[in-house]
């Protein structure tokens, strides 16, 4: 996080001032990676009819780590986590090309009848 509320601030749990600090960091920062599950009316994931369900995983290019701004232990936790920011750097999506296809397909509007998207 970049802009952090003062503990004052968390306690009271203003949910329009918690929204605005969440808003202002994600608005800072760039997209490194988006982890997306797509549920029907009954919750179930995509199965595609098979006998596996799917959920997906992104990993965009934009995120420069020797030029953007970030957060030391959110970075150090996607390490962790097996994040390689150079391979990203390389062969990660565009998050504008991404967002492009993620409208086309009518995600955005829900356009298939979908339940949730988390």
């Amino acid at each position: 996080m970049i802009f952090k509320p003062s503990k004052q601030v968390i306690r009271e749990g203003n949910s329009v001032i918690n929204y605005q600090y969440m808003k202002s960091n994600v608005d800072m920062l760039q997209i490194i990676h988006l982890g997306l599950s797509i549920l029907d009316a009954w919750g179930n994931l995509p199965d595609f009819y098979s006998p596996f369900s799917y959920v997906w995983e992104f990993n965009f290019r934009d995120f420069d780590i020797n030029r953007d701004r970030y957060a030391s232990d959110s970075i150090e936790l996607l390490k962790r986590q097996g994040i390689n920011f150079e391979k990203n750097k390389e062969k990660g999506m565009d998050s504008k090309n991404f967002a492009k296809k993620f409208w086309d397909y009518g995600l955005v509007f829900n356009c298939y009848g979908l339940k949730s998207i988390t």
